[in-house]
């Protein structure tokens, strides 16, 4: 069998490194004429990717300059099971670069040209680390596609095989091309799987996955875990394992001893915290392996046979794979029905929660902590690590006062501004109705649990704080008086976005709220 010299690793750094240079001097040229085009934009893009390929480049010449002469922290195991990852990882990098090619969406092209970057540079490095190893399969590099990609003429389908399944294929399909609704496509597919190969009759009870197919057979949005209290929050920490080392080693810049680890298979949430407030999420990691898992690889074969279905009669809407399915949260804070009646969407408030020292990541659309619904009073995320593939890697709806600060991506540097957003406190749910501001009675204190106002977020520069803007999608209000909100509430209990407008269509004529 073939062996690894040192002299071999040398050799493939510094072609790496050449490969760096020349990717730099190509997208400096590309930088300049975007500037010369007078496109802000691009020329942003392509910047960023010079100055990435320039730091990789100088992070191999210090390594070849000094190379390491103690262990590596990886063992010889460690480094061969990643390197049977990273082609994967790689396959899945280049796919949502196709994706986001497609929309044209250039801020997801940036993120996924540059973690594609990453993961070939990891993979240089630990080929390089690799002595003596047996050989790896290897993911050919790939060149850094032009910001405004043109997407590639569509091919002909070839006919779905012909199979008992074809009545769900098409059925799904059928009903699918009305409307394009993912949330149909892809709960039609757990359900299918889940009453099929990975129903209860067909998984063992042993099975290390068994209670996460199980949570979703019987409720099809319910988290891995969920959390009402204190207590709960405590029990879970203290019912975790201890993250191991080769955890640890996934994550090299982070210190995370001390850190439990949940279970890295989940389907939906990884956690839903459904409180009224006063407790502490804290020093858990929740790691998304569910995207590499057998069952993605299932969920996407009955997306691939749906599109090939949609693609031969000639029809535009495509399922989205498993690694883009929606109503996938690390976090969700979700404030409980008060005492009198009113819930998280007729604002409703979690008040004192802490969300600190976690570790969440994915290369999935996993959003990372979220809240789409309710108020927020006096929240602190603060000191988490954050690497998702969805599009809200920290994003609040209706926090009223609070900290987020100290957050970090995996590599240990600052959270990037724009992965933080906070936006107005929805009502109604789906009906989209948002307050873009309050107004309290004079015989309110602000001490007062039935005060709302936005107050300044700790942490948060003003580009990322939008509860005060109007937004596009939706109506919104002003000078909302939510005593008489809710007063209202109670009276007409509305179910449908039509029965919320009217209930703010009253409100408004009382003089309870302006709209926008």
């Amino acid at each position: 069998m073939p062996q690894t010299t040192a002299a071999d690793n040398r050799a493939i750094v510094k072609a790496k490194i050449q490969e760096m240079n020349n990717l730099a001097k190509d997208a400096d040229t590309k930088m300049r004429e975007a500037l010369q085009a007078r496109n802000q934009a691009s020329a942003n893009l392509w910047r960023e990717r010079r100055d990435n390929y320039n730091a990789e480049s100088k992070r191999l010449t210090d390594w070849l300059n000094a190379p390491p002469v103690v262990a590596p922290s990886m063992t010889p195991a460690e480094i061969r099971k990643r390197l049977n990852e990273l082609p994967y990882k790689i396959q899945y990098a280049n796919k949502m670069l196709t994706e986001y090619q497609r929309v044209n969406n250039a801020a997801k092209i940036n993120e996924w040209a540059r973690e594609l970057q990453n993961l070939e540079a990891e993979q240089t490095r630990l080929l390089a680390m690799n002595v003596g190893a047996a050989p790896v399969p290897t993911t050919p590099a790939r060149p850094v596609p032009a910001p405004v990609p043109i997407p590639p003429a569509p091919t002909p389908a070839p006919t779905p095989p012909a199979s008992s399944g074809n009545d769900f294929i098409i059925t799904v399909a059928d009903t699918f091309n009305t409307s394009g609704n993912q949330d149909y496509a892809h709960n039609a597919i757990l359900k299918e799987l889940l009453e099929g190969k990975y129903s209860a009759a067909k998984i063992p009870a042993t099975d290390s996955k068994a209670a996460a197919y199980k949570i979703i057979r019987d409720n099809n949005s319910a988290p891995l875990y969920w959390i009402r209290n204190q207590t709960q929050a405590q029990d879970l920490y203290n019912r975790l394992p201890l993250i191991s080392d080769a955890e640890k080693r996934r994550f090299p810049r982070l210190n995370l001893n001390g850190r439990r680890t949940g279970q890295a298979f989940f389907i939906r949430d990884f956690m839903q915290i459904n409180s009224q407030g006063n407790l502490t999420i804290g020093d858990l990691v929740a790691v998304d392996d569910t995207v590499y898992s057998s069952f993605a690889q299932d969920f996407d074969k009955l997306v691939n046979n749906i599109n090939a279905y949609q693609q031969q009669r000639g029809r535009t809407h495509r399922v989205f794979p498993f690694l883009r399915m929606a109503h996938r949260d690390a976090f969700q804070l979700i404030p409980d029905r008060t005492a009198d009646g009113i819930d998280r969407f007729g604002g409703a408030v979690m008040s004192n929660v802490s969300v600190s020292g976690n570790l969440l990541y994915s290369d999935g659309a996993l959003q990372g902590i979220f809240a789409s619904d309710g108020a927020f009073r006096n929240l602190h995320i603060r000191n988490n690590h954050l690497q998702i593939g969805g599009q809200h890697t920290i994003s609040i709806n209706g926090m009223l006062s609070g900290s987020i600060m100290g957050n970090t991506d995996i590599q240990n540097q600052p959270l990037a501004a724009d992965k933080i957003a906070l936006y107005p406190l929805r009502l109604g749910g789906g009906a989209n109705i948002y307050v873009i501001g309050f107004k309290n009675k004079s015989s309110l204190s602000p001490t007062d649990g039935r005060y709302y106002q936005y107050d300044a977020i700790l942490g948060v520069p003003p580009a990322c704080d939008f509860r005060r803007q109007v937004q596009a999608r939706g109506r919104c209000y002003r000078e909302v008086d939510m005593l008489e909100l809710h007063t209202l509430l109670k009276r007409q209990n509305p179910q449908t976005p039509a029965q919320w407008q009217a209930l703010m269509d009253t409100l408004v004529q009382q003089g309870f709220a302006q709209a926008a």
